[in-house]
């Protein structure tokens, strides 16, 4: 078995900062920003919470409500509304997609995700 470290959610380098520690002590990992995307900040929730909302709070930019975001993993059923048999996924394409085969990773290695996190009040 090979274990993957892979770096997820909002840095220096993908959205400009760390991803929010909420004072109750959760983890709030922000996907990262994709012009590509069709779904927007504004459409995901995080426990209650409206990440359009939240990161305008954060960053003072209300330009994040209608930015789209890039859900990888998308491990959170309840972050959007879902189709009937909806299951959490991890993909990979382009060079990380070579890379990892290229590595030999395959079925039943093990992803370990982290990110980078500031206290937020």
């Amino acid at each position: 078995m090979r274990i993957i470290l892979s770096r997820k959610g909002f840095d220096s380098s993908a959205g400009g900062c760390p991803s929010p520690l909420l004072p109750d002590g959760r983890l709030c990992s922000l996907p990262i920003p994709d012009e590509a995307s069709p779904i927007s900040y504004r459409e995901i929730d995080y426990c209650g919470t409206n990440l359009g909302e939240l990161l305008c709070q954060l960053t003072l930019n209300a330009r994040w409500k209608s930015e789209g975001a890039h859900l990888d993993p998308d491990l959170r059923a309840d972050a959007l509304p879902r189709l009937p048999g909806w299951t959490p996924m991890l993909g990979q394409s382009g060079s990380a997609q070579g890379h990892l085969r290229n590595e030999g990773v395959t079925v039943g290695d093990l992803f370990l995700f982290f990110g980078s996190f500031r206290p937020v009040q």
